[in-house]
């Protein structure tokens, strides 16, 4: 196997994509009780006995999520880096991937933060504090969508403009990122509504992105593992080949 490979680093890193989403969906359902979540239409009143009724739950919640939100920096570059080739010596695709990734990983640190935040206090200051901080982080959780954007839609071109030698992604992967973007974008909608199916905790603003985003982790994860077992066959049979062509010297 070539030094500079190491297959098990990079299955280690796909690995945590799914590992992520299972930190969020434990948060979200059986620690914070965010199925539903609080309406965006309560007082702020309501909104902080609900807080200080579930205090422990979502702090839990917000302590497992921050552990989560740092693992979609291994995931990610371990999906960028296949597509590192397609522009040779000048990877501006490849790099705008990684200033994305990085811009998400911190928006994703500051959702918790703002969430535990509402929930250290509520119930000592005002309400209207707590109801601010509270609506922050469900803004940072899904209103930031479109650094994520950036990040799939240079991830899609990336595979789309791989040159055919180094494509190890198939093109529908693309074209499946580039059209879930579509219903993405959708969610910049929540700043407008307080009820109904398009704020911050209805179908359209929170589940169908949730839903769509966990869906598609876990099918490029899918497609990352099998990257990975297609470049250690590459490596096998590159050694194989530079074996077979090797000089032979003979003892006289």
């Amino acid at each position: 196997m070539e030094q500079r490979f190491m297959p098990k680093a990079h299955r280690l890193c796909l690995w945590m994509g799914p590992v992520m989403i299972a930190t969020y969906l434990i948060g979200f359902v059986p620690l914070a009780d965010f199925f539903p979540p609080p309406n965006p239409n309560w007082t702020s009143a309501h909104l902080t006995a609900w807080i200080v009724e579930h205090r422990l739950g979502v702090q839990l919640a917000c302590v497992l999520m921050m552990l989560g939100a740092a693992l979609i920096a291994p995931w990610a570059a371990a999906l960028a880096i296949w597509t590192r080739k397609t522009e040779s010596r000048f990877p501006v695709l490849y790099a705008t991937q990684l200033i994305a990734l990085g811009c998400g990983v911190c928006i994703l640190m500051l959702v918790n933060i703002f969430w535990a935040a509402a929930a250290y206090r509520a119930g000592e200051t005002s309400p209207e504090v707590t109801q601010a901080l509270w609506d922050t982080g469900w803004f940072l959780f899904l209103f930031s969508i479109p650094p994520f954007i950036v990040w799939f839609v240079s991830l899609a071109l990336g595979v789309l403009w791989n040159p055919p030698e180094h494509q190890l992604y198939p093109r529908w992967a693309a074209y499946m990122t580039l059209a879930l973007c579509l219903s993405w974008i959708t969610d910049l909608a929540i700043v407008f509504f307080k009820t109904g199916q398009w704020t911050y905790t209805g179908f359209a603003g929170l589940w169908l992105i949730f839903g769509s985003f966990s869906v598609w982790v876990h099918v490029m994860t899918y497609l990352g593992l099998k990257a990975v077992s297609r470049q250690e066959q590459m490596c096998r049979q590159e050694i194989a080949a530079s074996t077979d062509h090797a000089p032979r010297v003979t003892v006289p």
